[in-house]
């Protein structure tokens, strides 16, 4: 019997594309020192702008996540299925350990090493995975409940709700200030699972891409214009919140429902958009050892005084780790095969 043909989506091969390199992108700012730095000058409003918006890395994983799983049931093919995200944590906690060990000179017991492995720590970027892992022990049982909310109004009452326990106390409860309940606040996976599934149900979409891109910028840019007008000899204050907080939320979905039905009829671009997709696990697996080999290198070689200054060197440093941890995570594939 012939299997069916696996139907790739190109939207959803774009968005993770998209979602890899803003973890990358992300990063730029931790191995700088932006956010410790006084927010001042053109580089540092570009950066603080592009900080907000590569912070839709995760909750666009997220998305996909609800998105390509809310259809999976309880069965031991389902649960067969996390192997490779195991396997592929386990490889790469390995290879940092040694990485960490030799090349950085880390100074831990075997027995330490082998803590932080099963504590997510062994890579400094593994809380993502630790994440992970309940979402997926979850997603079936999620699946049930979501199923079993009758109508499109209840289902989104609970994405309202789901919203407001754990995006707007990002946005209010902070600097001293406590004003609205926050306990449910590190539950924002489930916001973003449930806001995938509801988009895979119900095919919503934004009629006018432009004005999505507008609405996305212009969120991206409160941070910066706030620090810029009303704050002097400091680092920047987030204003806008976190990435799963009410502006990142909402510029993380606009982006989903801009780009998730998008197709080409460019068969390379297709084939690279897919082939970056397959290695996005890979890719943010391997990415910390890059970060932590390149970013001293380049601020050797350029001699960057402080993050303002290397934000000029942005273009080149990002694309640079992108195709690092891309070729590495394409040659485990090719070796090992999972």
């Amino acid at each position: 019997m012939n299997k069916t043909p696996e139907i790739r989506l190109t939207g959803l091969d774009l968005i993770r594309s998209c979602a890899i390199l803003f973890v990358i992108a992300g990063h730029f700012s931790l191995n700088t020192g932006f956010q410790q730095a006084i927010f001042e000058g053109p580089s540092m409003f570009i950066q603080g702008t592009m900080k907000f918006f590569f912070g839709m890395g995760v909750p666009l994983f997220l998305l996909l996540t609800g998105y390509l799983n809310s259809k999976k049931e309880l069965s031991s093919r389902y649960y067969r299925g996390g192997f490779r995200v195991a396997a592929s944590y386990l490889l790469f906690s390995i290879i940092t350990v040694l990485f960490r060990k030799y090349a950085l000179g880390t100074e831990y017991s075997w027995l330490e090493w082998g803590h932080k492995i099963l504590s997510f720590s062994a890579i400094p970027y593994g809380w993502y995975i630790e994440m992970w892992i309940g979402l997926f022990l979850l997603t079936p049982f999620l699946n049930i409940l979501y199923r079993h909310i009758p109508n499109q109004k209840q289902k989104l009452v609970l994405l309202g709700t789901l919203f407001l326990i754990t995006a707007l106390p990002d946005w209010t409860n902070r600097y001293g200030l406590h004003l609205v309940p926050e306990f449910w606040v590190n539950c924002f996976p489930l916001f973003f699972y449930f806001a995938g599934a509801y988009i895979r149900e119900y095919q919503p979409s934004i009629s006018k891409i432009w004005g999505g891109g507008v609405a996305i910028f212009g969120f991206c840019l409160l941070a910066p214009l706030f620090n810029t007008f009303f704050v002097k000899n400091h680092s920047m204050i987030q204003i806008a919140g976190d990435p799963s907080g009410i502006f990142g939320s909402v510029i993380s979905i606009l982006f989903f429902l801009i780009y998730y039905t998008w197709n080409t009829n460019c068969l390379p671009a297709k084939k690279m958009l897919a082939g970056i997709s397959k290695a996005s696990l890979d890719m943010y697996l391997c990415c910390y050892i890059f970060d932590a080999l390149l970013y001293p290198t380049f601020r050797d070689l350029w001699k960057w005084n402080g993050p303002a200054q290397a934000g000029w060197y942005f273009p080149v440093i990002v694309p640079t780790l992108f195709l690092c941890s891309f070729t590495t995570a394409w040659l485990k594939e090719k070796i090992l095969k999972f």
